[in-house]
């Protein structure tokens, strides 16, 4: 009996035992247990939260580069508004020959404004004073020509209502005042009911840049004289600086239109 009683408290102390054994691991898993779930739960502090997410769906981020942007384009359209538009803001036009035409009175127009049409009326002069005296206008037939007394050759122009001298000052004079002289009769000639042009063809002035209308010299009543500053790079001259000279451009009023009048071709 007694050896009984032994057996059964071994038992017993045995169970104890276990049960202290199997506590202690309990208590070890426990923070591991608790690590694992942190970590999942713990979020990516790299990705964006969603309220952030959401502050920038609904206002979009303003860097000091767009505030710049978006000040310097709200002070160019002021000043845009508030600018005199340098090519007259439609009181002028071309029209269909090369010459200037205003929507009103000339006269009443800011000097701004008239220098920016005698402008446009220069470099449309240029253009047509090229392509009469250095150039040709019309159709050519090369292989029938005539000479003049320095053994010049002239070639036919075989455009239809170009049969006299009359028809191609007429054609200059769309552009160019009739107040002033042209320098058409060395290069064309009349020949039996068909007109006859030199076509020089030569080179453009290679120093040549620009030319610019700087100011008003004078006024008539129907004709304004500009100053204009002709622009050359300087490569013709030994020291290679850039010059301008100085002449005198005019503008003559005839009905309404305004007309080349006083001129030189720069180039």
């Amino acid at each position: 009996m007694k050896k009984f009683f032994v057996i059964i408290s071994a038992l017993a102390l045995t169970m104890c035992a276990s049960c202290g054994k199997v506590d202690k691991a309990s208590d070890s898993n426990a923070p591991v247990s608790e690590m694992t779930e942190a970590s999942t739960v713990q979020p990516d502090p790299l990705a964006p939260t969603s309220e952030s997410s959401t502050d920038s769906a609904d206002t979009p981020e303003t860097t000091s580069a767009d505030s710049q942007q978006v000040t310097t384009a709200a002070t160019t359209e002021i000043a845009a508004q508030e600018q005199v538009d340098p090519l007259g803001g439609g009181s002028f036009s071309y029209d269909s020959n090369g010459a200037v035409v205003f929507d009103g009175d000339p006269s009443l127009q800011d000097d701004r404004v008239l220098i920016s049409a005698a402008q446009a009326l220069f470099s449309s002069a240029c253009d047509t004073q090229w392509n009469f005296t250095v150039s040709c206008p019309y159709t050519i037939d090369t292989s029938n020509y005539i000479e003049n007394d320095f053994g010049w050759r002239f070639n036919l122009i075989t455009d239809d209502g170009i049969s006299s001298y009359a028809d191609v000052q007429k054609d200059y004079y769309k552009v160019f005042s009739s107040r002033y002289p042209d320098p058409l009769s060395s290069l064309y000639i009349e020949n039996n009911g068909a007109v006859y042009a030199l076509n020089a063809a030569r080179g453009m002035n290679l120093y040549y840049s620009t030319s610019k209308i700087t100011g008003i010299q004078s006024r008539t009543e129907d004709e304004i004289f500009f100053t204009v500053e002709n622009y050359y790079d300087g490569s013709d001259r030994d020291t290679s600086t850039p010059y301008s000279e100085t002449d005198t451009f005019s503008a003559v009023n005839e009905n309404g239109v305004w007309k080349a009048g006083q001129f030189t071709l720069p180039y």
